[in-house]
């Protein structure tokens, strides 16, 4: 392959976006496509198309969470092939990951098929960046950092005994700093050490138990910060750097930001886990720089190649949404690095339409740790997909009894009952998802067809002046039901 041709395409695969052009297809014939509501001749161009057009590829991935060639049939482009089976079989294979990488490209169709489009885009993204790394040393060059902004965090006992030790980082000048909650387990008192010697002592702090977050506050000002990346601007496909836990060295590990994992829930579009591609053999866990030199996240899984970290930036959320906690409270959490590699392969099976997989991994999640409701709310909805209705009403149960005021839960075990035509249940559920969320016009919704099926038109109506005002289109379908 010549030089200008491997240049072009390493710039243009920094991000799949990349490949949007003007012939790309827009949302609403990708939505009739999916729905096969196009005409034969408009079916077949986006075919066509689709075949060598990864950034359609990614939207059609995104918006029907099913494989594309396996309900189509379509094979791969001749030419789509033929180029990445080049550049792989011009590198000599040193890690698991490019035999892997190899097999995807040269199995039949039957095993095309059945092969999840976004575990697919993963891969090739991790590969064309191994390529940016391996031949551009321009940029190789890791950013800049501020070392001022890493602290040092002792976990004491009441004794002032050192429990553990991490670096954090101050991600505002104004005294908020990350670290891992894990390590905090057992400790009295935490102690900060700044890069200048001085030592703050800390008694409580925010926590996220599924992703590993601390956050603490101390009171100085003008502190030297790490920028925190703004997660927004960060693309699949985007070279980043990996920062190992290895005390005050800082030895950069070359990685690409491979998927996102969004909250699960029906409303929720946070990112809650950035998966990254790493090209390392060992096991590592740490911190996400952008070319920016700022701070992504902070690696929370331990696999080889592919991980799971939390964004950088959900400290804001965290402080936001929760009561700080009492250090000396912390005598166990429940997170487990384990627990979430099984989730990040039951996220890949589901996306896949590998079912049964999926829900396997999840229930490993909760073997490992119960009070993830997050595996609980999708082997629910697995469960659902299976018509194994009792089965899906333990879960959101089970969910309940961890946080009485999770919303989703109270939605999809309001339905479950629904469905079994437990109406007045039913109408209990959705009376407290609206008590927490007065604007959730689903729920809204639901709960006026509830009154339907018992023939309280009143009540319904009731409900249609509330939904009028937040969403006039089921107000009106909501109305016409009950004329």
């Amino acid at each position: 392959m010549s030089m200008e041709l491997e240049s072009k395409l390493k710039d243009a695969l920094r991000s799949i976006d990349s490949f949007k052009t003007s012939e790309c297809l827009d949302d609403t014939t990708l939505g009739l496509y999916v729905e096969s509501k196009l005409p034969a001749m408009d079916r077949k161009r986006v075919e066509v198309h689709l075949q060598s057009c990864l950034y359609c590829l990614k939207q059609l991935n995104n918006m029907t969470e099913m494989l594309h060639y396996q309900k189509q049939n379509v094979k791969p482009s001749q030419e789509l092939s033929a180029v990445l089976k080049h550049l792989l079989n011009s590198m000599e294979p040193k890690y698991p990951f490019l035999e892997r990488l190899k097999e995807f490209f040269t199995f039949n169709l039957p095993q095309w098929r059945f092969s999840a489009i976004s575990l697919a885009a993963a891969w090739v993204i991790f590969f064309m960046g191994t390529l940016v790394f391996r031949h551009d040393n321009r940029q190789m060059e890791a950013p800049t950092l501020n070392l001022d902004a890493f602290v040092k965090i002792s976990a004491l006992s009441n004794t002032g005994k050192v429990l553990h030790e991490q670096q954090g980082a101050i991600v505002s000048s104004d005294g908020y700093i990350e670290g891992k909650l894990q390590l905090m387990v057992g400790a009295s008192t935490i102690k900060v050490t700044l890069r200048d010697g001085r030592t703050r002592e800390i008694q409580k702090i925010w926590k996220d138990e599924d992703t590993n977050m601390a956050v603490m506050k101390i009171d100085d000002k003008d502190l030297p910060d790490i920028p925190v990346a703004d997660i927004e601007s960060i693309n699949i496909g985007q070279k980043i750097f990996a920062l190992p836990d290895s005390g005050n060295d800082i030895g950069f590990i070359p990685a690409v930001v491979s998927d996102f994992k969004q909250s699960p829930g029906r409303r929720n579009s946070n990112v809650q886990y950035i998966q990254v591609a790493s090209q390392t053999t060992t096991s590592n866990t740490g911190k996400l720089i952008d070319e920016k030199g700022n701070l992504l996240g902070f690696v929370i899984t331990e696999e080889k190649n592919i991980n799971l970290a939390a964004p950088a930036d959900s400290y804001r959320q965290i402080v936001k949404t929760s009561k700080p906690t009492p250090v000396s409270e912390l005598t166990q959490i429940n997170f487990s690095s384990q627990a979430l590699n099984f989730y990040m392969k039951g996220i890949l099976a589901r996306d896949s339409q590998r079912v049964d997989e999926a829900i396997k991994d999840f229930q490993e999640v909760i073997k490992l740790n119960p009070r993830l409701t997050g595996a609980r709310l999708e082997l629910g909805l697995l469960y659902y997909k299976q018509h194994k209705f009792d089965e899906e009403a333990i879960e959101y149960q089970e969910i309940l009894k961890i946080n009485p005021d999770d919303t989703d839960a109270l939605y999809d075990l309001a339905w479950n009952l629904e469905s079994h035509g437990k109406y007045e249940e039913a109408i209990v559920m959705y009376k407290k998802a609206l008590a927490l969320d007065p604007e959730d016009t689903e729920t809204l919704y639901q709960l006026g067809l509830s009154y339907l099926a018992q023939g309280k038109k009143d009540k319904a109506m009731e409900l249609c002046d509330r939904l009028e005002k937040l969403d006039p289109g089921n107000a009106a379908l909501l109305k016409r039901l009950i004329k």
